[in-house]
């Protein structure tokens, strides 16, 4: 597992002058590089081949063999990320194509002069444009916000440049201590430059440890191998600058396991419902998490929010003394929310899942993937009525289940629904899959109009009904009464929802 900790730098003003010239030149590269990498991505070249190509050229502009080495690597990761990411938008197109092709039959099946057809027809022509145009896209170095807000002049052309050119690395060999960007014991940074003179090729910059950092930094030093990076923020008009040491570090022995018990994790995009289960799969309690909205903070604040939450996660998993339960969710979204929460969902996924792997590992709390279909309908279906919570928080519930080894059979009075229903409802899932049920289960009631299980959404139809009856017969029925006080209200769940059965309201 790898280890990040972050030193504040602290140069004169002659380093500070010669960093610049790191930056300048690091950066210029890099664009070169992968503008190079990118020209040769049809070619029949192979991997080897297309590095030597560019490492020649780059190497005639900064004479540096480490640095170029570094440029290189990260050309070949953002090239990689580029391929990666036009093969998920083909993907998602082709299947956006189909679906539409499909809502356009079922649609002309019924009438083929409905009005939904236009629009059909248009949004078909649409994606299918979109995929015919599909490209790679340029990679805008800086970030798109950061370039339009210099189209736009809202900051001037030496901030921009400063805010794109950030940062510098220098990966070094595998094996050995990595000389060119150095910690050194007496608390400095060893940097090497790009000049040939040998009084100006190394710059010693010191940085400062605190207290928490000590810790860290007598590990480092006794470490053979650990990349550095360089950075430097524009915080508050100051030019401040920092050491990123990343290293492998041991991970830890697993204090907190399954053998209490589990704690099941149902993520969304605004909150995290925890649930907590004992060893036999009963419920002892549960935990939400709430989230502000991450759409309104820039990057590397939702990141210090998202690790903040996160840390919340594991505290409650050690309160506890128990492993983590977590949904083995995939990031190939094949279907589209808007544009607002497909940016909420992204944003939030690929970072707090890995973030919190990560810190679980780091504190010795087990973690445990599970299959997540059907978590939030077996939670709803089978347990809302009795628990009377949330579906997310009954979702962590099945999760933490699931986790320990437990399977939710579908309850005896669904059985002899479904019996009652026979083949006249046929779900997408095929009948030797262990959901067929319970997919079954869902398409009746969504087909029947009951989409709440909820204790309250009952009282009002039981009132309803007892209001009708009342005014029909003048009487009231022995079943309506049962659990409620002279005033109506409930003092038994139990026994009232032992009375009152789903089969009364279908």
């Amino acid at each position: 597992m790898k280890q990040t900790i972050k030193f504040r730098l602290h140069p004169t003003a002659s380093q500070e002058q010669k960093l610049h010239e790191i930056f300048t030149i690091y950066n210029k590269i890099k664009r070169i590089g992968f503008n190079r990498y990118f020209e040769l991505r049809h070619t029949d070249f192979t991997k080897n081949e297309k590095r030597l190509f560019v490492q020649h050229h780059l190497m005639e502009l900064c004479h540096n063999n480490p640095y170029v080495n570094s440029v290189l690597i990260d050309c070949e990761t953002k090239l990689a990320q580029q391929h990666t990411w036009y093969d998920k938008r083909e993907k998602y197109l082709k299947h956006q194509i189909i679906t539409i092709k499909k809502k356009i039959k079922q649609v002309r099946e019924k009438s083929k002069k409905d009005r939904r057809l236009k629009g059909l027809y248009s949004r078909l022509s649409s994606v299918q444009n979109n995929l015919f145009a599909l490209r790679f896209k340029p990679i805008v170095f800086g970030t798109k916000r950061l370039f339009r807000e210099r189209i736009l002049g809202k900051i001037s052309r030496d901030e921009f440049r400063i805010r794109r050119d950030s940062s510098f690395c220098c990966v070094g060999k595998k094996q050995g201590v990595n000389l060119n960007l150095k910690i050194l014991p007496d608390m400095t940074l060893k940097v090497r430059t790009f000049s040939k003179e040998k009084a100006q090729r190394w710059l010693l910059i010191p940085f400062i440890v605190n207290y928490k950092q000590e810790q860290w930094f007598e590990e480092i030093l006794d470490l053979e191998l650990y990349t550095v990076s360089v950075v430097r923020r524009l915080i508050k008009g100051n030019l401040r600058y920092f050491a990123h040491v990343s290293y492998e570090i041991p991970e830890e022995e697993l204090k907190y396991g399954f053998k209490n018990g589990a704690v099941g994790l149902d993520m969304n995009y605004n909150f995290v419902s925890l649930c907590n289960v004992d060893k036999v799969g009963n419920f002892k309690s549960f935990h939400e998490i709430k989230f502000r909205n991450l759409h309104s903070y820039r990057k590397y604040k939702s990141t210090d929010y998202i690790s903040y939450k996160m840390d919340k996660v594991v505290n409650y998993c050690i309160n506890k003394k128990k492993g983590l339960v977590i949904e083995d969710l995939s990031f190939e979204q094949e279907f589209s929310y808007g544009r607002r929460r497909n940016r909420k969902l992204s944003n939030f996924k690929t970072s707090a899942l890995i973030l919190l792997e990560r810190k679980c590992l780091k504190r010795g709390v087990a973690v445990r993937k599970v299959h997540p279909a059907y978590t939030s309908l077996i939670g709803k279906y089978k347990y809302l009525r009795s628990r009377n919570l949330s579906t997310h928080i009954l979702a962590s519930y099945v999760i933490a289940r699931k986790g320990l080894g437990f399977k939710d059979a579908i309850p005896t009075i669904y059985k002899w629904l479904l019996a009652q229903v026979g083949d006249v409802i046929k779900p997408r899932l095929k009948p030797s899959t262990p959901y067929y049920n319970w997919a079954k289960l869902h398409d009746f009631f969504k087909h029947s109009g009951i989409t709440s299980f909820k204790t309250s959404e009952v009282m009002k139809k039981t009132l309803r009904m007892k209001y009708v009856l009342n005014l029909v017969t003048s009487e009231q029925p022995d079943n309506l009464r049962v659990g409620l006080s002279p005033t109506g209200k409930v003092d038994d769940w139990n026994k009232f929802w032992n009375f009152i059965e789903i089969t009364n309201f279908l």
